[in-house]
Protein backbone atom coordinates (compact mmCIF):
# COMPACT_ATOMS: atom_id res chain seq x y z
CA UNK A 1 0.00 0.00 0.00
CA UNK A 2 2.28 2.71 -0.99
CA UNK A 3 -0.24 5.27 -1.35
CA UNK A 4 -2.75 6.31 0.80
CA UNK A 5 -0.86 3.92 2.86
CA UNK A 6 -1.88 6.27 6.34
CA UNK A 7 -5.46 5.52 5.39
CA UNK A 8 -4.99 1.61 6.13
CA UNK A 9 -4.35 -0.05 9.13
CA UNK A 10 -2.37 -3.76 10.01
CA UNK A 11 -6.00 -4.78 10.83
CA UNK A 12 -7.23 -3.46 7.51
CA UNK A 13 -4.49 -5.49 5.14
CA UNK A 14 -4.76 -8.64 7.61
CA UNK A 15 -8.64 -8.51 6.97
CA UNK A 16 -7.44 -7.80 2.46
CA UNK A 17 -5.21 -11.31 3.06
CA UNK A 18 -7.67 -12.85 4.96
CA UNK A 19 -10.95 -11.50 3.05
CA UNK A 20 -13.47 -14.43 2.05
CA UNK A 21 -16.26 -12.79 -0.54
CA UNK A 22 -16.68 -9.16 -1.79
CA UNK A 23 -19.06 -8.00 1.11
CA UNK A 24 -15.60 -8.86 3.27
CA UNK A 25 -13.70 -6.62 0.41
CA UNK A 26 -16.33 -3.49 0.75
CA UNK A 27 -16.06 -3.50 4.58
CA UNK A 28 -12.71 -2.90 4.44
CA UNK A 29 -13.18 -0.24 1.86
CA UNK A 30 -15.34 1.23 3.55
CA UNK A 31 -13.11 2.13 6.84
CA UNK A 32 -10.63 3.01 4.54
CA UNK A 33 -12.66 5.81 2.74
CA UNK A 34 -14.04 6.68 6.10
CA UNK A 35 -10.64 8.04 6.56
CA UNK A 36 -9.91 10.17 4.05
CA UNK A 37 -10.66 13.73 3.74
CA UNK A 38 -13.35 14.77 0.87
CA UNK A 39 -14.13 14.81 -1.66
CA UNK A 40 -13.07 11.38 -2.70
CA UNK A 41 -12.62 10.71 -6.35
CA UNK A 42 -11.65 6.94 -8.07
CA UNK A 43 -9.98 5.98 -11.41
CA UNK A 44 -12.12 3.73 -14.13
CA UNK A 45 -10.66 2.02 -17.02
CA UNK A 46 -9.53 -1.12 -17.98
CA UNK A 47 -8.18 -3.89 -15.76
CA UNK A 48 -8.92 -7.29 -17.08
CA UNK A 49 -10.70 -6.57 -19.86
CA UNK A 50 -9.65 -4.14 -23.15
CA UNK A 51 -7.25 -1.31 -22.66
CA UNK A 52 -4.02 -1.57 -23.37
CA UNK A 53 -4.58 -5.66 -24.26
CA UNK A 54 -3.28 -7.04 -20.60
CA UNK A 55 -3.90 -7.08 -16.91
CA UNK A 56 -0.09 -5.87 -16.41
CA UNK A 57 -0.26 -3.27 -18.82
CA UNK A 58 -3.65 -1.50 -17.59
CA UNK A 59 -2.47 -2.20 -13.85
CA UNK A 60 0.38 -0.05 -14.78
CA UNK A 61 -1.81 2.19 -16.49
CA UNK A 62 -3.78 3.17 -13.48
CA UNK A 63 -0.80 3.13 -11.29
CA UNK A 64 0.20 5.89 -13.22
CA UNK A 65 -3.16 7.58 -13.37
CA UNK A 66 -3.73 7.66 -10.26
CA UNK A 67 -0.04 8.43 -9.06
CA UNK A 68 -0.91 11.60 -11.32
CA UNK A 69 -4.00 12.32 -9.59
CA UNK A 70 -2.54 12.32 -6.18
CA UNK A 71 -0.09 14.68 -7.28
CA UNK A 72 -2.33 16.70 -8.21
CA UNK A 73 -3.32 17.06 -4.48
CA UNK A 74 -6.20 15.00 -4.93
CA UNK A 75 -8.18 12.35 -2.90
CA UNK A 76 -7.73 9.28 -4.86
CA UNK A 77 -9.53 5.96 -3.51
CA UNK A 78 -6.70 3.13 -4.54
CA UNK A 79 -8.73 0.23 -5.46
CA UNK A 80 -5.50 -1.57 -6.76
CA UNK A 81 -5.04 -3.11 -3.05
CA UNK A 82 -7.86 -5.04 -3.56
CA UNK A 83 -7.47 -6.43 -7.28
CA UNK A 84 -5.48 -9.37 -5.97
CA UNK A 85 -7.80 -10.34 -3.54
CA UNK A 86 -10.75 -9.58 -5.80
CA UNK A 87 -9.13 -12.32 -8.52
CA UNK A 88 -8.76 -14.80 -5.38
CA UNK A 89 -12.52 -14.79 -4.83
CA UNK A 90 -13.33 -14.97 -8.68
CA UNK A 91 -10.77 -17.66 -9.42
CA UNK A 92 -12.32 -19.96 -12.29
CA UNK A 93 -15.84 -18.16 -12.06
CA UNK A 94 -14.65 -15.55 -13.70
CA UNK A 95 -17.92 -15.40 -16.32
CA UNK A 96 -20.30 -15.42 -13.19
CA UNK A 97 -18.29 -13.61 -10.41
CA UNK A 98 -17.67 -10.53 -13.01
CA UNK A 99 -20.75 -8.72 -12.23
CA UNK A 100 -21.44 -9.60 -9.00
CA UNK A 101 -17.91 -7.85 -8.03
CA UNK A 102 -19.32 -4.66 -9.38
CA UNK A 103 -22.99 -4.97 -7.71
CA UNK A 104 -21.18 -6.52 -4.44
CA UNK A 105 -18.04 -4.11 -3.84
CA UNK A 106 -18.68 -0.64 -6.23
CA UNK A 107 -22.56 -0.23 -6.15
CA UNK A 108 -22.31 -0.07 -2.15
CA UNK A 109 -19.95 2.13 -2.24
CA UNK A 110 -20.85 4.27 -4.82
CA UNK A 111 -24.22 4.23 -3.59
CA UNK A 112 -22.82 5.34 0.41
CA UNK A 113 -21.90 8.56 -1.32
CA UNK A 114 -18.59 8.81 -0.11
CA UNK A 115 -16.67 8.97 -4.22
CA UNK A 116 -18.44 11.76 -5.58
CA UNK A 117 -16.22 11.81 -8.81
CA UNK A 118 -14.77 9.50 -11.03
CA UNK A 119 -11.80 10.15 -13.53
CA UNK A 120 -12.35 7.86 -16.72
CA UNK A 121 -8.96 7.17 -18.47
CA UNK A 122 -8.84 6.82 -22.18
CA UNK A 123 -9.88 3.66 -23.65
CA UNK A 124 -12.37 2.74 -20.50
CA UNK A 125 -15.17 2.08 -23.10
CA UNK A 126 -13.26 -1.12 -23.82
CA UNK A 127 -13.81 -2.52 -20.13
CA UNK A 128 -16.92 -4.03 -19.50
CA UNK A 129 -16.24 -2.85 -15.48
CA UNK A 130 -15.65 0.71 -16.41
CA UNK A 131 -19.18 1.34 -18.67
CA UNK A 132 -20.97 -0.04 -16.07
CA UNK A 133 -19.43 2.51 -13.27
CA UNK A 134 -20.27 4.71 -16.00
CA UNK A 135 -24.00 4.35 -16.30
CA UNK A 136 -23.89 4.03 -12.09
CA UNK A 137 -22.42 7.80 -12.29
CA UNK A 138 -24.78 9.09 -14.04
CA UNK A 139 -27.78 7.07 -12.33
CA UNK A 140 -26.10 8.27 -8.89
CA UNK A 141 -25.34 11.90 -10.31
CA UNK A 142 -21.54 11.67 -9.73
CA UNK A 143 -18.91 13.69 -11.44
CA UNK A 144 -17.35 11.99 -14.47
CA UNK A 145 -14.05 13.45 -15.49
CA UNK A 146 -12.62 12.12 -18.64
CA UNK A 147 -9.10 11.99 -19.05
CA UNK A 148 -7.02 12.81 -22.14
CA UNK A 149 -5.04 10.31 -23.96
CA UNK A 150 -1.29 9.34 -23.33
CA UNK A 151 -1.64 10.69 -19.72
CA UNK A 152 0.29 8.79 -18.61
CA UNK A 153 3.04 6.34 -20.65
CA UNK A 154 3.04 2.17 -20.20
Amino acid sequence: MKRNGHYWTEEDKAALAAAQDFPDLTAIAFRVLNRMPKPIAQVCGPISSGGYGSLEKNLAAFDATIDHLIAQKLNIFDQIPFERPMFRIIGQNRDELRHKLLTDFYLPIFEAGLISRLYFMHGWESSHGATWEFEQAKRLGMEIVYLEPNLVQV
